[in-house]
């Protein structure tokens, strides 16, 4: 076979094969950017993943405007074919490249929660230990209460006894919850019915309007002691052996951005004055007006038609 023999053979040889290594280069280097792209919204990092996809996206721009030029013009070199068969190899390295990454970030991704499990774990051996130790110290209050004096203050260990369980209760909620935000539904719902368990023979109607909202453990702890003190205030003092149907009502809700929550009553109310001295002689008419100092926090007392407890607080606005 002489030399134009050989150079024939080779010229088809480029004729045939370089227009696929180009088409194929094309598709790979195409199929790494959609790669690219979908990676950036599985990882939530938009910025190097868009980089990537749009480099990726000319160098196949680059080689589409060859292969354009190689079918108009029909002059293809000889030497192009090594060109293109390392142009191949490399968009081949560059897609398989970037499909390892999906099982990268699945690895990453489980690593992650286990990490989470095994602190959310944690969180909750640690909430079940502090109920377990509340309710150690209710019950050395209760059966204290069994042997106080006749002298002493009737009612101080169980006010005692009746703070310690609102505190409880939530330690209880947030070991048993799933998931990640507390409800204040429930949470208030259970002190209510501690509270009116525990003076079931005034014979008042409980009336509850409770909504879950967003918001934060250390207030939910202090929504707790609110509606505990305000109960028992409630209970104890709002009802007269003259009141006609006694009734307590507490409701939440959503107002100007804000979270209210509010328990009334529909007893004898209390005159400013009497608001003001409860404020310095009652432990927990104080605990209620020094929850109003907290941060976000304001509380009302309005005594004229009944007694409405009013305490507006913020809700979490941190992502779940």
């Amino acid at each position: 076979m002489n030399a134009w023999t050989r150079a024939g053979w080779g010229w088809t040889l480029v004729e045939t094969i370089l227009p696929a290594i180009l088409g194929l280069s094309i598709l790979l280097q195409l199929a790494s950017a959609v790669t690219a792209v979908c990676l950036s919204v599985r990882t939530g990092f938009y910025k190097p993943w868009i980089l990537i996809a749009a480099a990726v996206s000319l160098m196949a721009v680059r080689r589409i405007i060859s292969f354009i030029d190689i079918m108009q013009g029909g002059h293809i070199p000889a030497s192009a074919l090594g060109a293109e068969l390392t142009a191949l190899l490399i968009s081949t390295l560059m897609l398989a490249g970037i499909l390892m990454f999906g099982p990268a970030l699945r690895m990453i991704q489980r690593r992650n929660e286990l990490e989470l499990e095994a602190k959310d774990m944690i969180v909750r051996e640690t909430h079940h230990h502090v109920k377990n130790d509340l309710q150690l110290l209710q019950s050395i209050v209760t059966l204290q209460r069994g042997f106080q004096n006749t002298d002493s203050d009737p009612g101080f260990l169980s006010d005692l006894e009746s703070r310690i369980r609102s505190i409880s209760l939530l330690h209880e909620h947030l070991y048993n919850i799933e998931a990640s935000v507390a409800s204040v539904q429930f949470y208030l719902q259970s002190i209510a019915e501690s509270i009116s368990t525990t003076y079931n023979h005034r014979n008042v109607e409980m009336h509850l309007d409770l909504q879950d909202h967003p918001v934060s453990t250390k207030n939910l702890l202090y929504c707790g002691l609110l509606t505990n003190e305000a109960l028992t205030n409630c209970y104890k003092h709002a009802f007269g052996q003259g009141t006609a149907n006694p009734q307590i009502h507490v409701r939440t809700q959503r107002e100007n951005g804000q979270l209210l929550l509010q328990v009334s009553d529909n007893g004898c109310g209390m005159t400013r004055d009497a608001i003001q001295d409860s404020s310095k002689n009652s432990y927990g008419m104080s605990l209620i007006q020094s929850l109003g100092e907290s941060s976000g926090w304001s509380v009302v007392i309005d005594g004229s038609n009944g007694t409405s407890i009013s305490a507006r607080l913020p809700l979490d606005t941190a992502p779940a």
